[in-house]
């Protein structure tokens, strides 16, 4: 399934939220860097219930949205 994340770096906290169908919103206290897919996948991992390695980073939309597949 193909699962997009709209991603607010330098939050004050961690929050993950669901809005619709496989859209997510997550807020992280990281900023964007070279490691910011493996976080986001670890996240991903913890909220969806599903082990991190079925999880891969695909690309940043045109919108800048995180888009990955879990198989």
């Amino acid at each position: 399934m193909k699962v997009v994340i709209k991603v607010k770096f330098k939050a004050s906290r961690e929050k993950f939220e669901n809005f619709g169908g496989e859209r997510y919103l997550a807020y992280v206290p990281f900023e964007d860097g070279q490691d910011s897919a493996n976080a986001l996948m670890e996240l991903l991992s913890r909220h969806l219930g599903v082990v991190q390695t079925k999880i891969e980073f695909i690309d940043k939309d045109i919108n800048k949205n995180w888009v990955f597949v879990v198989n």
